[in-house]
């Protein structure tokens, strides 16, 4: 592919892994770009340079994109190599503030994201497609993703053989899970317990169907009964439904020593699998959840530090009064903005018509939740010392909003925009969403 082709290539990928990463974990994207390795580096004629010696030399040529990733410092992913144009190739994805525990906790979904990601960059490159963005790439590839991962766990407890005949009875466990997510009974939102396994007599039943043609598969049409079933489960006591996914067995829980795969049912058509007692993956309302870790102590002094420099010394009861603050808004899982910044009584003035100005009262872990309740914005200043709630941030129109994100994160991006540069402005945006996940502008 020429330079002026790739740097369109490149344009239209860029745009999908940072949907991709700010669908999942937030604004972590940094960049892609292309490893090239030609016959020469190998000490190869270009004549001679086939695809079957580059499944060899493609093994010395990432270890050398490594290499040269961990001298630069750079997290980043690397695909498997492909050959195309007498090349070995390896696409390189760089994020930033790696979340390594986030990473290890569901390395297996990453890992199938990551290959479906690839793949489809890999197929455009060869062959020679350069236009290929549209909104709806991202959500389709974490899609195939999430598929791919529970439909494994489906053929592992399935004891078919026959790939054919597997994928005629058992269509897409996902869509089984999600739609059941949003099934009721008696008005009452899905809750309880599904167990996964290979073997009927890894479970203790309280209640064992006699006849397991008379109930059903685990398939669309039997949603009803199925969610019926789940009020005889309980997860605090590890009672659930008992199915290998394909049948449907009892009611019961898994015998001590044997291995099962689970799904966790909870309000808000969220959903939770499990590997054992391994999370693997959780969804809510059809999209992926991956809660951040709470960050440490030690990390919030730093980067605050460096925003309210005056506030520099870790003893000083004001920034750790601004990590119990916001640590107590990520328990509270709601979404809310807490805008932490200099001078914030003469700003609030400018919103008097978009919040509720109060006379100035000190916060603290214990009164921030009551405001948190009301939809807007806590405007604070760098004593936490709040002027006001309900605020409805604007702020400096970009143009550069990000689709994957709802309004909250907009506005406050936008906001932020609009004063980071201010004079003697120190500014924190802290952004928390439904699910629990947060971002922090500027970023930590």
């Amino acid at each position: 592919m020429d330079v002026a082709n790739s740097t369109i290539f490149f344009a239209q990928a860029e745009k999908i892994c940072r949907e991709v990463f700010e669908r999942l974990s937030g604004n972590l994207f940094e960049s892609i770009e292309i490893k090239q390795f030609e016959s020469s580096y190998f000490g190869v004629d270009e004549a001679d340079f086939t695809k079957e010696q580059s499944a060899f030399f493609s093994i010395i040529a990432r270890d050398s994109v490594a290499e040269e990733m961990q001298a630069q410092n750079r997290n980043v992913v690397i695909s498997n190599s492909f050959f195309d144009e007498n090349k070995i190739n390896f696409f390189v994805i760089t994020y930033k503030n790696r979340d390594e525990k986030k990473y290890l906790k569901y390395q297996k979904f990453f890992e199938s994201l990551f290959s479906i990601l690839f793949d489809f960059l890999k197929e455009k490159w060869c062959e020679g497609t350069v236009y290929f963005y549209n909104g709806s790439i991202s959500t389709i590839i974490v899609r195939r993703a999430v598929d791919d991962l529970v439909t494994e766990i489906s053929k592992r407890c399935c004891k078919y053989n026959d790939v054919s005949l597997y994928e005629n009875i058992n269509l897409s466990l996902l869509n089984v899970i999600s739609d059941l997510s949003y099934q009721t009974y008696e008005k009452g939102e899905t809750q309880g317990m599904i167990y996964f396994t290979n073997d009927k007599s890894n479970a203790d039943y309280l209640f064992e169907f006699q006849n397991y043609e008379d109930y059903g598969f685990f398939l669309q049409d039997n949603l009803k009964l199925l969610r019926k079933l789940l009020e005889l489960t309980d997860v605090k006591s590890g009672i659930g439904i008992i199915s290998d996914t394909n049948r449907i067995y009892g009611i019961g829980s898994v015998k001590s020593g044997c291995f099962c795969h689970s799904v966790i049912f909870e309000d808000d058509h969220k959903w939770t699998l499990f590997d054992e007692e391994n999370e693997l993956l959780a969804m809510k309302n059809s999209s992926p959840v991956f809660v951040s870790n709470l960050m440490t102590k030690r990390d919030f002094v730093n980067y605050a530090s460096r925003i309210f420099p005056e506030k520099a010394d870790s003893e000083k009861d004001e920034i750790s009064t601004m990590y119990n603050i916001i640590k107590a808004l990520i328990k509270q899982k709601k979404g809310t903005i807490l805008v932490i910044m200099k001078d914030a009584e003469r700003h609030i003035h400018k919103y008097q018509d978009l919040s509720m100005i109060i006379k100035p009262v000190p916060l603290d872990e214990r009164n921030v939740e009551k405001l948190s309740s009301i939809d807007g914005a806590i405007i604070m200043d760098e004593n936490c010392v709040c002027y006001g709630f309900g605020v409805v941030l604007d702020g400096l129109d970009t143009g550069t909003g990000n689709r994957a994100r709802g309004s909250r994160y907009n506005s406050s991006e936008r906001f932020f925009n609009l004063y980071k540069n201010e004079e003697n402005t120190g500014l924190i945006v802290f952004i928390l969403s439904d699910d629990g996940n947060y971002n922090f502008f500027p970023e930590m």
